[in-house]
């Protein structure tokens, strides 16, 4: 029994030994346990850190790449534009030049003698008119000297040499006019011979790097009899508008005043049509809903480049890549974007005008915007400063800008009016069978469509002010054609 009780007991002392030795351990456990969730918080905001680094070398390294990639490329187009424009490849790029020039100087030489040929008949006209005049007024001096007294005959001769010195005033300012055109005449021959030279250079002589343009002569640019294939392809585009009927474009060819189908697009609800000449691409104003698309000229297809814009007027500057839009929707304000639709950005809110904003046009040398809505004509620079009301007045829809002249035409009610940009000066140019809605300037004549009227129309600015009618289109359910110029 006493070897039991000792058994017992030493089986307590063991037990108790070994739990306080497992409580130990098990607070060691969880001491390392807390130890290593610290490590590893640690380790996870070195790896942070260490991620943050990579990122920011990954970013140099990738700018250092795409600053050297663009050199090497920049570097392979210079070799490749320099083996371009090596040998007969920029011979033949002066030659053309040369022929575009001396084609040009051609029709404005033979426009010049068809005039130079109009005012020799009016002057040989003049001078038998003049003559009879000498002749009828002798034979009524011989008259009146033998019926009447002496002092009513020398009246009479008096008033009658007074006339005869207007006429030979006029013969010889007709004479000045024929000799400013035999001078003209000269200058054209010369410089044709010029370029006839220039073109004779013979193909072994190394042309040069940095080729000059040719200074142009000041020659008219009204139509020719004989137009070039590149001047047969100007042509107006008529579009209708806010039709709610679909219509198929038309197109009138300038040179010989011919309508015709375009046959690439058929819409509805139309508001403006513009041309960009660079991309050869049109924009188009849409309405219902309100858009703006963008199709390359001579096909159907069409891309949207921006919703929620309405508009009745847009304007290209197309060397500095920008589309000019007055809008209606949004907002009444003038807006900004490149050929593509991107970064569209309003650049002046003129919601305060209270009308819709119509058509506007561009001084890109200036960097100012000419426009109307409807009562006044205004101008502000491309960065929306300087907004300033030129004229007021009614009905103003349609503006156009020389920009060589530096001469603005506008319209109010059914007058065509012109102001010289430098001054603000304004005088009527002629009265228009209607108020007009659109116009565009192209080599010194001005084409144009009417509000409430199915006619496409012209002013030739430069001689003949008097609008003639180029071709009358109805189309059902548009009360106003649209015009876009295609140069």
């Amino acid at each position: 029994m006493a070897e039991f009780k000792c058994l017992s007991w030493l089986v307590s002392c063991t037990y108790l030994i070994c739990l306080c030795n497992c409580q130990d351990s098990i607070v060691s456990v969880i001491q390392r346990l807390d130890q290593f969730q610290e490590e590893l918080l640690d380790n996870k905001d070195d790896m942070i850190r260490m991620e943050k680094r990579i990122l920011n070398i990954i970013d140099v390294a990738k700018t250092s790449l795409r600053a050297e990639l663009k050199e090497n490329i920049r570097d392979q187009v210079r070799e490749a534009m320099a083996e371009i424009l090596q040998g007969e490849s920029l011979q033949d790029m002066v030659k053309s030049q040369v022929v575009s020039e001396v084609r040009h100087l051609k029709q404005g030489y033979h426009q010049m003698k068809r005039h130079l040929r109009h005012v020799s008949r009016s002057l040989k006209d003049f001078q038998d008119e003049t003559g009879e005049f000498h002749e009828s007024v002798l034979k009524k001096a011989d008259v009146w000297n033998r019926e009447n007294s002496s002092d009513t005959c020398v009246r009479d001769k008096h008033r009658l040499e007074i006339e005869l010195r207007k006429r030979d005033i006029c013969v010889a300012d007709l004479q000045k006019n024929i000799e400013r055109f035999i001078v003209l005449n000269e200058t054209c021959q010369s410089q044709i011979s010029q370029l006839k030279t220039a073109l004779a250079v013979p193909a072994s002589t190394p042309a040069p790097v940095n080729v000059t343009s040719i200074p142009k002569s000041p020659v008219s640019t009204t139509s020719v009899t004989t137009p070039s294939p590149e001047e047969e392809k100007s042509r107006i585009l008529i579009a209708p508008y806010w039709s709610k009927t679909q219509h198929q474009f038309r197109q009138i060819n300038i040179h010989s005043n011919s309508l015709s189908v375009y046959q690439y697009h058929t819409m509805k609800q139309v508001t403006y049509v513009a041309y960009i000449a660079k991309t050869k691409k049109l924009l188009i104003g849409l309405a219902y809903p309100d858009k703006i698309v963008s199709s390359t000229l001579d096909t159907s297809h069409v891309a949207v480049l921006r919703e929620g814009v309405g508009t009745y007027g847009m304007a290209v500057d197309e060397d500095r890549d920008i589309v000019f839009i007055a809008t209606h929707q949004p907002g009444f304000s003038i807006n900004r974007m490149s050929t593509q639709g991107k970064d569209f950005t309003a650049i002046i809110d003129l919601s305060k005008c209270g009308s819709h904003l119509r058509q506007i046009t561009l001084d890109t040398r200036r960097k100012r915007i000419y426009g109307c809505n409807q009562g006044t004509l205004f101008t502000v620079t491309y960065d929306g400063q300087g907004l300033a009301t030129l004229v007021t007045g009614c009905n103003m829809y349609a503006v156009t800008l020389d920009q060589t002249a530096g001469v603005l035409y506008y319209n109010t009610e059914k007058k065509l009016m012109k102001m010289t940009v430098s001054t603000n000066v304004s005088t009527e140019v002629t009265t228009l069978s209607a108020i007009p809605w659109n116009m565009r300037l192209y080599r010194g004549t001005i084409y144009f469509t009417c509000y409430s009227s199915p006619i496409v129309g012209a002013v030739d600015v430069t001689y003949n002010t008097v609008a003639h009618t180029l071709q009358s289109i109805p189309m059902k359910g548009a009360t106003v054609l649209l015009m876009c110029l295609i140069p």
